[in-house]
């Protein structure tokens, strides 16, 4: 349907232009993939109908790389890609991909808008109550970056007896090293495993970890866990 009402029906002309009718694909044209992960990646893709996998430097219709591609040639690769080449990452993709540089940017997205919007900057409908302004940004619980912010986190823990926190490690995924906990003793008992030093700083063959107020009623679907991803 247009925007003004009329449907728009393929291949003809209606009030909000002329939608050609789709061609059907091409059985002759192939759709070129690279790709250095050879697991389940790569399997799916060479299953799929026209889809041909290709070792060639710059011959490729999507180039799946893995992050170390990414940081090596992206800035040499990118100004030669043509307008149909797709990459798998964008520039500096960490910093939304790495959980403690996410919160960072997150937190620092607020800020900006605070200091531009005020209390014009958006209206929400949260719970059913409409939230303005700055308070439409809080959208993620409460995260701190383990140990640089202990002390804060510290503060906040008293504040909320009997909460569930969970933590995470900045650089892992698919649930690993993740656990819950309402006790500063299971803390205790986790800074031990994970070397921390006397002053509260982290040895450097430790993970660094955020930990969160844990959403004990998160969105589901179908009462699964969901992550949404994008990209450009």
């Amino acid at each position: 349907m247009c925007i003004d009402g009329s449907h728009e029906v393929v291949g003809v002309r209606s009030n909000c232009g002329y939608r050609p009718a789709p061609s059907p694909r091409d059985p002759n044209v192939k759709v070129r993939f690279r790709t250095s992960l050879h697991n389940t990646v790569c399997d799916v893709m060479s299953s799929l109908d026209g889809w041909e996998e290709t070792d060639s430097e710059m011959d490729w219709d999507l180039h799946w790389a893995d992050v170390g591609w990414i940081r090596e040639y992206y800035d040499l690769v990118q100004p030669k890609l043509h307008e149909h080449q797709r990459l798998n990452h964008f520039k500096n993709h960490y910093e939304l991909t790495r959980k403690d540089l996410l919160i960072k940017n997150l937190k620092r997205m607020k800020k900006q808008q605070a200091k531009t919007y005020g209390n014009d900057l958006l209206v929400l409908s949260i719970g059913g109550r409409r939230e303005v302004g700055v308070a439409a940004a809080d959208f993620w619980s409460l995260t701190f970056v383990l140990p640089m912010e202990y002390g804060m986190f510290l503060e906040e823990f008293k504040r909320y007896p009997g909460a569930m926190w969970i933590m995470k490690p900045i650089g892992k995924a698919q649930g690993k090293g993740i656990f819950l906990f309402e006790k500063l003793s299971q803390i205790s008992d986790w800074k031990k495993d994970h070397t921390w030093k006397s002053d509260g700083l982290q040895a450097k063959t430790s993970d660094t970890y955020i930990v969160q107020k844990y959403i004990q009623n998160p969105y589901t679907i179908g009462g699964a866990h969901v992550v949404n991803r994008a990209c450009d």
